[in-house]
């Protein structure tokens, strides 16, 4: 049997995960009209951090979903790399925003319930 090369990885994370959600992040980033090279550089940064931490789990949830034997984890792994890419910096925009919100306690009426 010949052996099978091991799939190119940076920091233990396949690159082909990190390839597309860079582009996701890309694609997100020009879809904004204006803005900075750097925040050009920062959306593609976050698309590719989200995509290659939660590609493997995404495409598992994936493959349960479509529920088709002819299509493999493996061959999803590129749409939902470049989708969590895309997606990637609107969740961090909005785990931002839910921070700060609760940054100064939380909002009136939700805790401690009312009496």
């Amino acid at each position: 049997m010949a052996d099978i090369p091991p799939e190119p990885a940076l920091l233990g994370l396949k690159l082909a995960h990190l390839i597309a959600g860079g582009i996701g992040g890309l694609a997100r980033s020009l879809t904004k009209p204006g803005g900075s090279l750097t925040r050009h550089i920062g959306t593609a940064i976050v698309g590719t951090a989200v995509a290659g931490y939660c590609t493997p789990l995404g495409a598992h949830i994936a493959a349960r979903w479509v529920a088709s034997p002819d299509i493999s984890v493996a061959s999803l792994e590129g749409m939902v790399g470049f989708a969590l890419g895309l997606t990637g910096m609107s969740l961090c925009e909005a785990t931002i925003r839910w921070v700060k919100l609760w940054r100064d306690g939380p909002p009136p009426g939700f805790w401690p319930p009312a009496k």
